[in-house]
């Protein structure tokens, strides 16, 4: 379900972003993708003994998305001139 796609305030306080996640659980990869006033945030949770480094994961999380993005644009467009 997406987020709203207008920015809004709490309690009168403009806000920038949001990312929610969760501590706690036994999962070793806990991945939050949200979006909210028309960008997306990736969040990680890790545990590092099993990712040593989870910028790179999420480095090929974004490129994957934006190829996926690229492919259904392409779509639409070719779609339309039909």
């Amino acid at each position: 379900m997406p987020g709203p796609v207008e920015e809004i305030s709490f309690y009168g306080h403009p806000v920038a972003y949001i990312a929610p996640s969760v501590y706690g659980l036994p999962q070793a990869l806990i991945i939050h993708l949200t979006s909210y006033a028309n960008k997306m945030t990736i969040s990680l949770s890790v545990d590092p003994s099993v990712i040593p480094d989870p910028s790179i994961l999420c480095d090929d999380l974004e490129e994957s998305l934006k190829l996926i993005v690229d492919v259904v644009q392409k779509n639409l467009i070719a779609n339309v001139v039909v």
